[in-house]
């Protein structure tokens, strides 16, 4: 009897697990590369997960100004044009971070111009849609799209209305302050992988609606969804 309710104990404990999508971010890497080289820096250096609105949230992995950690900053820092600097000199990474996984991911300089900070990549995507040439990552208004598996998800300094392309592109370098690349999109939250995140490479969840499109959170006003055309 004892050996029953054990078995059926660890199955219901399982079936949860797998309902709930591997809360823990511990599963398989996803399929999309961008993503996977994300989510595979995260299991190497990273560790914590900050879960906006739910109860998921833990703290591990390494800390910027220490290492493995400081000098691996490095590297993202040289696939951004600075290989002076690392975790220890204080300057903002999170674009640097975006920068090394979609050159690691094989995405070439045309469809994603490397930068230290998230406008710069984002002005020349822009530009590109607004000449009627868009490469392989097209900016929109979070609104617009649900976010998918090797997108960027970028946040603003404030909340705002409806934009355009053209209004994005005005807005862009006095606005956006972060971006993270989507791991997966599934029952009804958004998993992402950012750099300089609580000082490290961190997992965030954030909630989306029926539709799988970004929810305001607190915090975090969203400014635009970088779609990745495959």
């Amino acid at each position: 009897m004892a050996l029953s309710f054990r078995l059926l104990l660890a199955t219901l404990l399982v079936s949860l697990v797998s309902a709930c999508g591997g809360m823990s971010g511990d599963e398989s890497p996803p399929s999309d590369k961008v993503a996977a080289t994300a989510w595979r820096e995260w299991k190497r250096y990273g560790g914590n997960i900050l879960d906006y609105g739910g109860r998921h949230s833990r703290n591990g992995g390494g800390h910027e100004t220490r290492e493995p950690l400081a000098s691996r900053i490095g590297t993202y820092w040289r696939a951004a044009g600075h290989p002076e600097w690392d975790g220890r000199t204080n300057k903002p990474w999170s674009g640097a971070f975006v920068a090394w996984v979609v050159k690691d991911a094989g995405i070439n300089g045309r469809d994603f111009r490397p930068g230290g900070r998230h406008a710069d990549y984002m002005k020349a995507m822009l530009d590109l849609q607004l000449d009627g040439q868009p490469g392989r990552y097209v900016v929109k208004d979070w609104r617009d799209v649900a976010p998918k598996s090797g997108d960027l998800v970028c946040a603003g300094a404030r909340a705002s209305g409806h934009r355009d392309a053209r209004a994005l592109r005005a807005a862009v370098d006095r606005e956006v302050t972060h971006c993270d690349v989507v791991i997966d999109n599934r029952n009804g939250r958004l998993r992402v992988v950012g750099g300089n995140v609580s000082d490290s490479v961190s997992m965030s969840f954030f909630p989306t609606d029926s539709s799988g499109r970004l929810q305001p959170v607190r915090g975090r006003p969203w400014f635009a969804v970088v779609d990745k055309r495959d």
